[in-house]
């Protein structure tokens, strides 16, 4: 038990009950047997103070023989002007720091150097945000993350962080140099990945397909050897890597397969002017040699429902444009022949993952409903679905169509959404009565509208001090943010 602890038990039971504990050995304890007072308490007080200051200094004092650190490097960054530092204050904390963050880094500037600690910490906490302050940290930024385990996911790293950190923390580490040198980032991968425990082999897998580019290309042999690795979930993670890389191995023989697997017939007039194409399925005569590695499910059945499983297994797990070139065919077929074989929504989540523009423009037409088909297709299909939604004020259909789209939101569809917030909080009295969606929309419009977005006309007399609190907190935000983009120099970006 530390001496602090020792302290604080016999706090709990009172000094009239137990003894004043000696201070332990080391320079803390002889500098806490100095203290005393006329009073057990208060002695029992200012030692507790000193354990305090010392736990919250973070570490103990170097011996006077060794050398101090080297100082930071000098700066090659301009420091923020106060004009936009004054808002650091205010967004510490809140949704809003990664646009100030974002601001700053748009600008050419470095963060305030008296706030770096509570940057770090903020970005120790919340992984979203490394990314965004790796680049305003400045020199002085990178060379206090050295001191500090917890900070390793900033420039500077080496080797021995890699050595020295958490699963969690190899994960931060590798996104931090993802960010600023992907070549590196993918050294970094083939150097490690193969002797990582499976719960890292998964965080490292998870955090390449949140960044896969094409130019990850290089790492398909190593990741052609994690589909037999041991753990199921590594498999899954690495053939979903190989599924969106549009050039590798395993969509050629998914290619392969599917021309073998799907006969086209002869369409009439009114089939090809609908891009029709009516298809027949071949029975898989038994499984290939990569079928296991491939992920492949069992094509041996005696009937044709393992044809129509190993066709819903192709459309999900195959590059779209891999399956196009297999029969020298259009989006459109391609989602016609899904159609036929009730398998809609496997294309559409395949498009989803590849972030397939033309598929999904194809898929619309039969699922027009579809928020990430939407999202992928044309713009003003988008916004037509936005406004349809706005005029009766679906919060559920608004919140699937405006949640994944990043902001600054078109200032028109922002007085939209404004109008609807409140003309549908007039009457309510707390969150809860309001329902959750509205809320969740008030949340994201505060973070995502434009900051120059017109205000809505002021509240009716009757409505509740809930909808006045609530509305003046939203446009009080949105003029923060205004501020914060004109001191940035943005004016109206």
């Amino acid at each position: 038990m530390s001496d602090h602890d020792q302290l604080l038990a016999l706090a709990l039971v009172g000094t009239a009950r137990g003894q004043l504990p000696a201070p332990g050995p080391g320079a803390l304890g002889e500098a806490a047997a100095r203290i005393t007072r006329p009073d057990a308490e208060g002695t029992l007080l200012a030692r507790a103070a000193l354990y305090a200051i010392a736990h919250a200094a973070g570490r103990t004092p170097d011996p006077a023989d060794v050398a101090p650190p080297a100082p930071a490097p000098p700066e090659t960054l301009p420091e923020a002007p106060e004009r936009a530092a004054r808002h650091l204050p205010l967004v510490l904390g809140t949704p809003l720091l990664p646009e100030w963050l974002a601001l700053c880094a748009q600008a050419g500037w470095r963060a305030p150097p008296a706030r770096l600690p509570e940057l770090l910490d903020a970005a120790r906490h919340d992984g979203s945000l490394r990314s965004l302050l790796i680049p305003v940290l400045g020199e002085r930024g990178a060379w206090l993350a050295g001191f500090n385990p917890e900070w390793r996911f900033t420039p500077g790293g080496g080797e021995d962080a890699w050595d020295d950190a958490t699963e969690a923390g190899r994960e931060a580490l590798w996104r931090g140099v993802r960010a600023r040198d992907p070549q590196a980032a993918r050294e970094l991968l083939a150097a490690h990945l193969p002797t990582e425990r499976a719960g890292s082999r998964k965080r490292l897998l998870g955090a390449l397909l949140d960044t896969l580019t094409p130019d990850d290309h290089a790492l398909e042999p190593l990741l052609d050897t994690l589909t037999t690795d041991r753990s199921e979930d590594v498999r899954t993670l690495a053939r979903a890597a190989l599924h969106r890389l549009e050039r590798s191995a395993q969509n050629a023989r998914n290619a392969a397969r599917f021309a073998a697997l799907v006969q086209l017939g002869k369409p009439g007039l009114l089939g090809r002017l609908k891009g029709e194409t009516p298809t027949t399925l071949t029975r898989p005569t038994g499984p290939d040699e990569h079928a296991v590695r491939d992920g492949l499910p069992d094509p041996t059945g005696k009937d044709a429902m393992s044809a129509i499983a190993l066709l819903g297994h192709l459309l999900v797990h195959t590059y779209p444009d891999a399956l196009l070139r297999a029969l020298d065919i259009p989006p459109a077929a391609l989602a016609t022949i899904a159609r036929e074989h009730d398998y809609l929504q496997a294309l559409a989540a395949n498009a989803a993952a590849t972030r397939h523009a033309a598929l999904a423009t194809a898929l619309l037409p039969h699922q027009p409903d579809d928020p990430t088909l939407l999202h992928l297709g044309p713009p003003e299909t988008l916004a037509a679905a936005q406004r349809h939604a706005l005029r009766p004020g679906d919060p559920e259909r608004l919140l699937a169509l405006l949640g994944p789209q990043p902001g600054p939101w078109p200032p028109e569809l922002g007085e939209a959404l404004l109008d609807a917030l409140q003309g549908s909080v007039q009457s309510a009295h707390y969150d809860y009565g309001w329902g959750y969606r509205w809320v969740r929309l008030r949340d994201l419009a505060a973070t995502r509208l434009h900051p120059h977005t017109p205000p809505p006309a002021p509240l009716p007399p009757d409505a509740t001090d809930y909808a006045h609190r609530t509305l003046t907190e939203l446009l009080g935000t949105l003029e923060l943010r205004k501020q914060m983009w004109t001191d940035f120099g943005k004016e109206r970006g």
